[in-house]
């Protein structure tokens, strides 16, 4: 089968520095390739040429500005015009609401079946944690996600909670929603690897405790309370540390760096206020391929976000064997994640992490053992290779129907 994936139009892919949605673009096309099928990644410019990554995928670098207006009318040509190039395409699949205008007309233009899948938008309209330019695009957000979501063959999400979030904005899709959740590189990420490595780098003892978060500094993770309460903690436990890797940024940088965001000044305002600077440690951008060493050198993993579309971070410090606290996603632990190397929390409280910090830290053992269990449970059930197969049996069931 001759597959387009199309990633959206913020980085490159597969991204330097991480970046949920391209990452998942390029797991997917690298497995559906592995499974026989020819794959063509088209994606913002990541070099002059098409990448040829082997025999049977290719990537297809495609111009795009960075000023945000332009950038998703001129990418989205930029599709159109690729493809209509590509006589042999079975299958078209885009990633996120923003390129699927482009991918309609040439479904429309050349009677091909249209996948969409939709990584993050919905959920996410009810959160105060949006600033104001947002707020004035919901309009026009909505009105595109309703018709992406009317005009696709098949809708696939992570998860019951993104299902039902698009269900009670537009109802009668749910025969056209299938659940299929994103995969994790078992081989990447494993707790095997050296776990010294981020230690000596960044000068961590050996009786340091390291809390560990990864994600971009941005208002919607939440990482203020997560500074608060390890503030509390580190009266308690002096030999604490809160490593808190990703870009100091609201998005993933892509070969350059983006300006410090407003909200990381904010941050690091209050730590420097109350002397916890040498205590709260931040990285910076880390290349993805380097992140799976950061999971296997810390002794806890927090995503302290109220909620996430599918929270790939838990998921990797799952397969690492880290311990890890989250909330609840929806209300309901997620189908498979390993309920005893973490704790799941169902309303995101100072008091209620602190206390969930403190179980993990006084019953370490005990959650290292559970850990290494819970690595080989994701193993199992969210390898790249099983997810590619789900996909390519919506793919055939759209064909042949």
């Amino acid at each position: 089968m001759n597959i387009a994936l199309i990633s959206p139009s913020l980085l490159e892919t597969p991204p330097i520095f991480g970046g949920a949605i391209e990452t998942f673009t390029y797991e997917l096309g690298l497995n559906l390739a592995k499974l026989h099928n020819e794959v063509i990644i088209l994606s913002r410019k990541w070099q002059s040429n098409k990448i040829k990554i082997d025999s049977n995928i290719t990537i297809i670098p495609l111009k795009a500005p960075d000023f945000s207006l332009l950038r998703g009318m001129y990418y989205n040509f930029e599709i159109y015009r690729t493809l209509l190039k590509k006589k042999l395409i079975d299958m078209l699949h885009t990633q996120g609401t923003a390129v699927f205008p482009s991918a309609y007309l040439i479904s429309k233009h050349l009677n091909i079946p249209l996948v969409h899948t939709e990584h993050v938008y919905y959920p996410w309209i009810s959160t105060s944690h949006v600033d104001n330019v947002k707020k004035v695009k919901y309009p026009l957000e909505i009105s595109l996600g309703k018709f992406c979501l009317t005009h696709a063959n098949q809708i696939v999400v992570a998860n019951q909670y993104m299902k039902r979030a698009i269900q009670s904005i537009h109802q009668g899709l749910e025969k056209k929603i299938a659940i299929i959740p994103q995969g994790i590189d078992e081989k990447r990420f494993n707790p095997n690897l050296n776990e010294e490595y981020i230690r000596k780098k960044y000068n961590f003892s050996k009786a340091d405790k390291i809390i560990l978060y990864v994600g971009r500094i941005s208002p919607e993770k939440n990482l203020e309370l997560l500074i608060k309460t390890f503030h509390l903690l580190k009266k308690e436990y002096d030999n604490l540390k809160l490593f808190l890797v990703g870009p100091k940024t609201s998005r993933f940088p892509s070969s350059k760096q983006l300006k410090t965001s407003q909200y990381f000044l904010k941050l690091e305002k209050w730590i420097q206020k109350n002397d916890l600077t040498g205590s709260i440690i931040f990285s910076g951008p880390v290349a993805y391929r380097k992140i799976p060493y950061y999971y296997v050198g810390c002794d806890l993993f927090i995503q302290p976000s109220p909620f996430e579309t599918f929270g790939r971070a838990i998921f990797e410090a799952a397969a690492a064997g880290l311990p890890f606290i989250c909330t609840q996603i929806g209300n309901k632990i997620p189908q498979y994640l390993p309920k005893s190397s973490g704790i799941f929390l169902k309303q995101l409280s100072g008091s209620e992490l602190e206390r969930a910090i403190k179980r993990i830290l006084d019953n370490e053992n005990e959650f290292k053992k559970w850990g290494l269990q819970a690595a080989n449970q994701i193993g199992r059930y969210y390898s790249w290779r099983k997810i590619a197969k789900k996909y390519l049996k919506i793919y055939k069931e759209i064909i042949k129907n």
